[in-house]
C-alpha cells in the first residue's frame, strides 16, 4: 500500500481540522497516512513518502514561516532528486475572503513543483486545493474528501 505524509502547521486548529479529514479520505483511497504537526516531520518522512500534502494557514498571503523552513531543508533532497515524480498537494486556511488563501497554497506547491513533485489540479471548487476561510464548514470538509479521493488515487497510479 502507498504512503502519503500529511504534514500541516496549524495555530488555530483550522488547519488541523483539514488535515484529519483528508487523512480519512486518502486512507479510505487505499492509502497508509502518516498524520504529523510540522514540526515532526522530517526529510527521512518525506523520502519514505509516495505523496506528501502540505497545510497552512495563511500569514501575510503566505504560507506560516514553519512550513516555509521545512520546505527550505527539504533542499537536503533536491540534488539527488530524491522526491521526483512522487505526487504532491497543499491545503491551507485564512481569516477572510481576499487574505491570501490561493496565494498560500500556491507558495506551497512552488516549493513542491520545484522538486519534480507531480501536482494535479482540481476540476470543481479550490482549483489549487482545499482552502478554509474561517473554520472549515462542510463546503470545505467535502472538498477534502473530494481532493483526499483524487489525491489517493494519483498517490496509487503514480506508485504502481
Amino acid at each position: 500500500m502507498p504512503n502519503v505524509l500529511i504534514v500541516y502547521f496549524s495555530h488555530g486548529g483550522n488547519t488541523r481540522k483539514m488535515a484529519e479529514a483528508l487523512k480519512a479520505s486518502v486512507e479510505q483511497g487505499g492509502c497508509t497516512v502518516s498524520l504529523k504537526k510540522i514540526g515532526e516531520a522530517t526529510n527521512d518522512d518525506l523520502r519514505a513518502a509516495d505523496g506528501v500534502l502540505l497545510g497552512s494557514p495563511c500569514y501575510f498571503g503566505e504560507m506560516a514561516n514553519p512550513v516555509k523552513q521545512f520546505i527550505d531543508k527539504s533542499i537536503a533532497l533536491f540534488g539527488k532528486g530524491e522526491l521526483v515524480g512522487k505526487a504532491a498537494g497543499a491545503f491551507a486556511s485564512t481569516g477572510g475572503i481576499g487574505g491570501g488563501g490561493e496565494l498560500t497554497i500556491l507558495s506551497m506547491l512552488h516549493g513542491l513543483l520545484i522538486h519534480g513533485m507531480v501536482i494535479q489540479g482540481i476540476k470543481s471548487g479550490g482549483h489549487f486545493g482545499p482552502l478554509a476561510i474561517g473554520e472549515p464548514d462542510q463546503r470545505v470538509m467535502d472538498e477534502c474528501a473530494a481532493y483526499g479521493a483524487q489525491f489517493a488515487a494519483l498517490v496509487n497510479k503514480l506508485a504502481a
